[in-house]
């Protein structure tokens, strides 16, 4: 096994880092298809079953459940977001970083 294929190269981890706004509109376009289709069951199915209460909870229990699994994963997904903004932030600082004032960091 080779250790090349193992660890990526400087260039392939900067071009992934320039790609986290792609990731991060694709997790917000998920979150919003969890809201307009638990919208669409609360405008479609939840009239058809007022007659009862338990119909009624009965009919958006299974909306709720994704739109809370969506919140859930909308926050994690927001949380990598940030990670990655946080790495880029660091590979900026090393990048401008010359090396008199790394030398002055080792003493």
């Amino acid at each position: 096994m080779s250790t090349e294929d193992s660890h990526p190269t400087r260039d392939e981890i900067e071009d992934r880092i320039r790609q986290v706004g792609t990731y991060s509109r694709a997790v917000r376009a998920g979150y919003l298809v969890i809201l307009i289709a638990f919208l669409l069951a609360v405008g479609g199915v939840l009239p058809a079953n007022l007659d009862s209460v338990s119909q009624a909870i009965e009919s958006i229990l299974l909306p709720l459940i994704f739109v809370g699994l969506g919140l859930i994963l909308y926050g994690i997904g927001m949380h990598l977001h940030l990670m990655h903004l946080n790495l880029v932030r660091q590979l900026e600082g090393n990048a401008t970083d010359d090396p008199q004032s790394a030398e002055d960091r080792s003493d």
